[in-house]
């Protein structure tokens, strides 16, 4: 193989698409200062395209946000999103987050005149690799069950592109991407979204959720029936079959969101010690009931034994909290002519001592022969709705003063109390979910305020609950139309009504008609919100549709409702235009509860202040619904993304280094690290990692889908249209295969030598990768977080496999250009 004639951008006479600046005087400067120097603009530009596609964000944030008011099958509205957020997460999301990679393969398309280059397709492979292996290693939450569809789907999906993308370069047309390759590869992208959705709403039959009833516990735990009455008659568990198998199941279940939330709050705000807090980590199984002791035998009395066994009669037991009184039994087996003695002594775990339960220490003392003493707890019967909750009760200091033996504590030496509640929770509603009101109504010039009273109302339940409520934007718009209401509605003990104020203001609106929502979320102390109600089980939604007294019918506003202008929210936009320049001169944009700024912070302020005063050009989200927003951001994305292609192309040039390295590392971490810092702060602030993983696999996909769909479709429909011209013929003419490609009409090559072997590499280490996590499901209960040595384990391998993916790929990418001698 022999190198093409072409000049290098870096030597007299190259030139990238705006780069370099100062032309053929840059250049001649030295290689190792212009290397310091591209090397810093580079991570200047960086830090550019994570300012504007933050920006890009917040105008998808803005679309994808929308909401409208639909009748629903109970013959009742109901307010869902417009968007259906798998939807949205597939397409603008991960437009979003892939921007760039997609924008600079298409750019370099282009700038290239519409030949394949490196920079592009290499970018994606190593960002797809980082984001999975990177990026899974810094995030800790585990995915919920229920939301693993949607995951494993994408998961699948993206092994699947990365295959494709083998295919097309190294198998089905080798180095060659005709058109159908092209349009087939774009086509998969609203195939992956047309998937995702179904797995979402449940449509894919093959994925199922795992649904926990009574026969499926029952099988799991390979109880009788004889069984389970034995367990509700000898501890005193009076449950109903559906009490029952719902703790029968509670260690099984992946709590809720809520549930874990509650959990971590309850932890920090009534710590507990150490040693405390390790015996809760103990593997204490599912509930299963202990065996009736084995009778003795019918032979001769075996001769006394040296040791006498002191245990409790089962590992997990469960009450009502009406029970009163639980009576637990503790047994002893072995030697029953000593005399032996146990402590024992309560601690909590998520049932707190005098509020659920009262603690007992003390004592117990078996004479001779006695093989089972009791030992009672009274339970604290309250009337707040709470989760199940548990305690346990621990024997230690088995002894005996007798010299024929010993006693000893045995293998069952701690039981777990579960306290199964029994209040009927609250229910938190409201009488009406759309209330119409007119503005309010000025005189004499003065512009007055109507205030609006709404009745929330709860049933069931006497003891306090609470729920936080906000106000949200519909085609009203607040501090012109409304102000905002914000705080928590607070229901004392047997209060059943509670009032949320919600202020109108005269605002002489251009609409006809205006409407916002209040929002009621959070709901604590046991409660929740009525099913049938807009919001559903997660919230209460209540429409308030504010009406003009006189409808203003001149010229101008007619002419806003044609155009489908938000007169309100233009006027806001305007104010908030003028706000973005003056947020983008001040230290953490203006952020008077951030506190003092660092100086590290005013140190990063002044490094991207003239990035800052560039971007604020950019219209505000509430002009037209954030889609101004969104194609201007896009733009400038693009216009960066240039940049930032010309210039890794100069580092590439100037070092020696292929642009296949440098894609796969600087470029690739450069345009991923928003990402794993954004990835990192949705695992860290949830429970779950769906925001974070799903997005992971969800973006690797679209990156080759679009990222590649679109240029191989663009490149392949202009070569052929083209055909083999004598610019195309020099450039390929010293490759090895030349003579086969120079036959027929044009061809769009993608040399597949280094693409194909990283993506070789990028797919083993995806496989070892993906196994693992499950494997993590199977074996600690979720793919991450987990014990703290095992977490540490996993981020090592997973980095180490990106690290081995790195150096794999650039040792051939370097042996390739030494054997071309370019």
């Amino acid at each position: 193989m022999s190198c093409t004639s072409q000049v290098k951008i870096c030597e007299p006479g190259g030139q990238g698409i705006i780069l370099p600046i100062f032309g053929e005087a840059e250049q001649e400067w030295r290689k190792g200062l212009r290397a310091v120097l591209y090397l810093l603009g580079l991570m200047w530009l960086f830090l550019a395209v994570a300012a504007v596609s933050d920006i890009f964000m917040g105008a998808i944030e803005e679309i994808t946000s929308k909401k409208k008011r639909v009748l629903g099958p109970n013959g009742k509205h109901v307010t869902i999103k417009v968007w259906n957020d798998t939807v949205a997460n597939l397409t603008l999301m991960a437009l979003g987050s892939s921007a760039p990679e997609i924008l600079l393969s298409v750019i370099e398309l282009f700038g290239n005149s519409f030949y394949s280059g490196d920079l592009g397709p290499s970018t994606i492979v190593g960002s797809a690799a980082f984001n999975l292996f990177c990026i899974s290693a810094v995030c800790v939450s585990a995915i919920k069950d229920k939301d693993m569809n949607v995951y494993i789907v994408t998961a699948l999906i993206s092994l699947f592109a990365y295959l494709w993308l083998y295919l097309v370069v190294s198998v089905i047309s080798e180095d060659i991407v005709d058109i159908y390759e092209g349009i087939l590869t774009f086509f998969f992208f609203p195939m992956l979204v047309g998937l995702a959705f179904a797995a979402d709403k449940g449509y894919l039959k093959f994925i199922k959720e795992r649904d926990i009833n009574q026969h499926a516990v029952k099988a799991k735990l390979a109880l009788t029936d004889e069984d389970l009455a034995r367990f509700g008659k000898e501890h005193g568990a009076q449950l109903t079959d559906e009490e029952l198998c719902k703790y029968l199941a509670t260690d099984d279940q992946r709590l809720s969101k809520a549930a874990y939330r509650k959990k971590a709050v309850q932890q920090l705000m009534h710590g507990k010690p150490e040693a405390k807090s390790k015996a809760r980590n103990q593997n204490f199984s599912a509930v299963v009931p202990v065996d009736d002791p084995p009778p003795p035998d019918t032979g001769p009395p075996p001769p006394p034994m040296p040791q006498s066994l002191v245990l409790f009669g089962a590992r997990n037991f469960a009450v009502l909290e009406t029970v009163g009184i639980i009576r637990l039994p503790v047994c002893r087996t072995g030697n029953l002519s000593l005399t032996a003695m146990v402590d024992y002594h309560c601690y909590d775990g998520l049932a707190k001592n005098v509020e659920d339960y009262e603690a007992i220490e003390g004592t117990l003392t078996f004479l001779p022969d006695e093989v089972e003493k009791i030992l009672e707890i009274i339970i604290v019967k309250d009337n707040i709705p709470e989760d199940n909750e548990d305690f346990y009760v621990e024997l230690t200091n088995a002894r005996s003063a007798s010299k024929d033996g010993f006693a000893a504590l045995g293998p069952i030496a701690t039981a777990r109390v579960m306290i199964v509640d029994t209040d009927v929770p609250s229910v938190i509603y409201t009488d009406e979910d759309c209330i119409p009101v007119h503005e309010a109504k000025s005189e004499e010039g003065n512009k007055e305020e109507q205030v609006l009273h709404i009745t929330v109302r709860r049933k069931d339940g006497i003891g306090p609950v609470y729920c936080k409520y906000v106000t949200e934007d519909g085609s009203a718009v607040e501090g012109r139309d409304y102000e905002r209401a914000e705080g928590e509605l607070t229901f004392a003990q047997d209060e059943m009504t509670a009032e949320v104020a919600v202020t109108i203001l005269e605002s002489c609106c251009y609409d006809h008609k205006e409407d916002f929502r209040l929002i009621l979320y959070d709901a604590t102390g046991g409660a929740k919100f009525d099913p049938d109600t807009d919001g559903g089980e997660d919230s209460c939604v209540i429409t308030i549709v504010i009406t003009p007294r006189i409808a203003t019918r001149d010229i101008r506003s007619r002419t806003m409702r044609a155009l489908g202008v938000n007169w309100q929210k233009t006027q806001k936009g305007h104010e908030n235009w003028k706000d973005q320049f003056a947020n983008a001169l001040t230290v953490n944009g203006g952020d008077e509860e951030a506190g003092p700024a660092s100086g590290f912070q005013w140190a990063l302020h002044l490094l991207t202040l003239p990035w800052k005063l560039i971007f604020a050009m950019i219209p505000p989200v509430e002009y037209c619904g954030g889609w101004p927003c969104f194609y201007i951001s896009l733009a400038f994305i693009g216009v960066v993304t240039a940049f930032i292609s010309d210039l890794a192309g100069l580092v590439g040039c100037v070092l020696d280094m292929p642009d296949f390295v440098t894609a796969i590392t600087l470029v690739a971490l450069g345009t991923s690290l928003p990402d794993t810092f954004a990835s990192k702060a949705a695992a860290e602030q949830d429970p779950y990692a769906d925001a974070s993983i799903g997005n992971v696999t969800g973006s690797n996909s679209v990156n080759v889908f679009l990222g590649l769909g679109l240029p191989w479709t663009i490149g392949s429909i202009y070569w052929a249209a083209q055909g083999r011209t004598s610019a195309w013929q020099e450039k390929y003419a010293g490759k090895a295969r030349f003579e086969e490609w120079n036959t027929g009409g044009g061809k769009f090559i993608v040399i597949g030598g280094d693409l194909g072997y990283s993506v070789v590499i990028f797919s083993a280490g995806a496989l070892v990768c993906m196994s693992i996590l499950f494997l993590r499901r199977k074996v600690l209960g979720g793919e991450l977080g987990g014990p703290k040595v095992c977490k540490h384990i996993t981020a090592v391998i997973l980095v180490l496999i990106w690290v081995t993916y790195v150096i794999l790929s650039s040792i051939r990418s370097l042996q390739s250009a030494a054997e071309s001698g370019c």
